[in-house]
């Protein structure tokens, strides 16, 4: 499958100018994407390993089996340059992303709203990997499904609460210092969960653009990315909108006959337009992720490559010297290719990303494993859905075979794991205290989110930023261009300093 990769890479690369390499769910729109995602995060070069912040500790290979004595080293970025003993404690929870490297506790996506304010309170700077993703690897760099039995988020909730007892001693702590966590996506959802099953040990969290609710059919992504096409706030508009849906409802009608696929494909400049789409449900695979790319979930307005993000999307298309949608959408298109042809290998195959992904040492297997046993968040384009793009090739049963081709985990049972997950966290209505829950409107993510305060906003605020992509607010104050984003710090910020002004 090596080869068929790297044709896939090659066709990604005008993804890669938009995909910011920060914390971010992997976008599940199909298994095929998911793998040329992961192949190309694993080819950005890494950062060096030789960085005084770097402490390896030990930790249990499982919490909760008490007759499993194995341990194994997990890595962590610790930074006292601010602390004097006195101040709290802020930790920035991994997850499945990139892998953390030491800029996560100087500048970068991950959780600079902590960093920028940990000289103002004196805190002690910890970072720490999430278990089988990054370095921080139990089972050594091996995968397959009997050696992922211990990778949940129940377990690594059990690691940070060990690498607290370890930091606690190791820097002599006290109750009087606070630990506030930190993260955006699913670390956001870490942080969370670990205020919410460890109060005693976490004073507060900020849950970042966190999908709280498991859900094995996430019909709310694609309708969220249908929906920030028409949001004025970054460019959108509901002409822009109407023509992207418009279109895709075209391409549906052509790609039910031969003739209607290889005119399809002429149109958006595949290389070779015979051989484009082996069929109609090849061809609704490829329509059902869009024509055209539109970054909702790291949508940057500061950009600059060509249709790199929704306000330049849309002025393409109202700028088109057509009113033929079809054209539209295919002038986009070709300005995110560059005016290059689209190789056959960007039509979604499943089959190669599950020869790809069937590797047991392939870490990419890590994810998956845990959308099968605890999330799903398989992001669909159903028949009757908002979604703007062709519906109804891209739906559940494709997406929930993976599981049982992977792992041996049938859809009833990935089913089960998403309910008892709901169950265990609480969903989007958990019972916690002293847990921000920010969003951005644009981000397709929010779908899922805490979207309404448990609690009236007493202790579980929620907070959505107008304009704003997946936890935007966690990257460098001298990256953020949007106003409604620098004010999401701000309040994250103000938020966290009146939390530890209470005992």
């Amino acid at each position: 499958s090596g080869g068929g990769l790297g044709e896939m890479m090659k066709v990604l690369v005008c993804l890669a100018l938009f995909l910011a390499t920060g914390q971010a769910l992997p976008v599940l729109t199909s298994w095929h994407r998911y793998a040329a995602d992961a192949e190309r995060a694993r080819a950005q070069p890494r950062a060096s390993d030789d960085d005084s912040s770097v402490v390896w500790f030990t930790q249990r290979l499982d919490h909760f089996d008490r007759q499993v004595k194995a341990t194994w080293q997990q890595r962590s970025f610790q930074n006292d340059t601010f602390f004097d003993g006195t101040g709290p404690v802020f930790l920035c929870v991994g997850g499945e992303g990139p892998a953390l490297d030491p800029s996560v506790l100087i500048a970068s996506v991950h959780c600079n709203d902590m960093v920028e304010l940990a000289p103002q309170v004196g805190a002690l700077m910890l970072a720490v990997e999430h278990r089988y993703y990054g370095e921080s690897m139990p089972t050594g760099h091996e995968f397959p499904t009997d050696k992922l039995r211990w990778l949940s988020s129940q377990q690594a909730l059990g690691d940070l609460a060990e690498f607290h007892s370890q930091i606690t001693a190791n820097y002599s702590l006290s109750s009087d210092n606070k630990w506030v966590s930190f993260g955006g996506s699913y670390p956001g959802m870490m942080a969370g969960f670990f205020r919410l099953k460890y109060p005693h040990l976490v004073h507060a969290a900020v849950s970042s653009s966190s999908p709280w609710l498991a859900k094995v059919d996430m019909q709310e992504y694609q309708d969220i990315v249908g929906d920030s096409l028409a949001l004025t706030s970054v460019g959108g508009s509901q002409t822009c909108k109407d023509t992207v849906v418009r279109g895709h409802q075209t391409i549906a009608s052509m790609i039910k006959t031969k003739q209607g696929r290889y005119d399809v494909a002429k149109t958006f400049n595949f290389c070779v337009p015979a051989h484009a789409f082996s069929d109609e449900q090849a061809a609704g695979m490829w329509a059902a992720e869009g024509a055209i790319y539109v970054p909702s979930q790291e949508n940057d307005p500061a950009c600059t490559t060509p249709a790199c993000d929704i306000g330049s999307i849309c002025s393409i298309m109202e700028d088109a010297d057509t009113d033929d949608d079809l054209q539209k959408l295919a002038a986009v298109s070709d300005a995110q290719h560059s005016g290059s042809c689209i190789a056959t290998s960007a039509v979604p195959d499943e089959d190669q990303a599950y020869a790809y992904l069937a590797n047991p040492a392939n870490s990419a297997r890590s994810w998956p494993y845990q959308t099968c046993t605890e999330f799903a968040f398989y992001q669909t384009c159903e028949y009757g859905s908002q979604c703007p793009f062709v519906q109804g090739y891209n739906n559940v049963t494709n997406m929930i075979a993976m599981c049982d081709r992977l792992f041996g985990i049938s859809p009833d049972a990935v089913a089960e794991q998403v309910a008892f997950t709901n169950s265990f966290y609480g969903g989007d209505m958990p019972a916690g205290s002293r847990i921000m829950f920010p969003n951005g409107d644009v981000d397709p993510w929010h779908g899922l989110g805490v979207l309404v305060s448990p609690d009236d906003n007493l202790t579980e605020p929620v907070y959505m930023a107008p304009g704003a992509s997946h936890h935007a607010w966690t990257h460098p104050a001298d990256t953020i261009v949007q106003q409604s984003v620098a004010d999401a710090k701000t309040a994250v910020q103000n938020q966290v300093l009146a939390w530890l002004q209470e005992a």
